[in-house]
């Protein structure tokens, strides 16, 4: 049997940068700054989750269909992927309506 260091070295290298933003994403600034802060990083995990699907089904295909179905690994990274950019969107409907209640409110000065 081939062993392929290779891919495996690469492999963990994708683990141990995802483990160091897992550790990163728990400086993230509260309020309507989330999404400017976190919307690039979600659109970039959401293609990671992607690619990892196809890898697997890659790593994983064989000559002779069975009844593991490669597919199914494809499908659950893309509703995955599909489920990250809804959590973005959200956030940028949440700072949306953040940053325009604040465009509303306007101080009001007291004559005197």
């Amino acid at each position: 049997m081939h062993r392929d260091e290779a891919a495996a070295r690469l492999a963990r290298q994708a683990s141990e940068a995802l483990a160091e933003m897992l550790e990163h994403s728990g400086a993230h600034p509260s309020g309507p700054d989330r999404f400017d802060w976190s919307s690039d990083a979600l659109d970039e995990l959401a293609r990671a989750v992607v690619t990892i699907g196809e890898i697997v089904e890659r790593t994983t295909a064989r000559a002779l269909p069975t009844d593991d179905d490669p597919e199914e690994i494809v499908q659950a990274t893309q509703e995955l992927a599909t489920a990250i950019v809804r959590r973005r969107n959200s956030l940028l409907a949440e700072n949306a309506a953040v940053r325009l209640r604040r465009a509303r409110i306007v101080p009001v000065r007291r004559a005197g």
